[in-house]
Formats: structure tokens, sequence, C-alpha cells
């Protein structure tokens, strides 16, 4: 299993768990539901950090974070 979760100092804010590893594009369909529950700089839940995970890098990662 595959763990995804979001964690804020509230606590989990989002997160999926699946069979395998994740694709990219499983990530970035991961990721677009997070930013539905993120807020716009400086608000609540509005700071992302990524580690250098190699799914972290995949095309469109920065361009649906500054879209929001």
């Amino acid at each position: 299993y595959s763990i995804l979760p979001a964690l804020t100092m509230d606590g989990m804010i989002f997160s999926n768990i699946k069979l395998g590893s994740y694709s990219g594009d499983e990530f970035l369909f991961w990721l677009d539901g997070l930013l539905e529950v993120m807020n716009p700089y400086p608000g609540r839940h509005s700071v992302l950090v990524l580690d250098n995970c190699r799914i972290h890098h995949v095309p469109g990662v920065k361009e649906r974070c500054q879209a929001r």
C-alpha cells in the first residue's frame, strides 16, 4: 500500500491510500483534490511543502499550484 497524506498543524486535511505505488498522473489527480481544500497565502492551509520524491517533479505540479 501507498499513502499520500496532507498534514497540517490541525491534523490530516486530505489523503489517499492505494494498493501499489502512485504514478505521476495519480499524484496530479491527488494534488488537484488537495488544492481544493487549501487557501491562498497567507491563509490557513496555504503552504505546500513537497520533498524530493520523483512524482513531486512531474510536469504540471508547479503550474497547478500557481493556478490556484
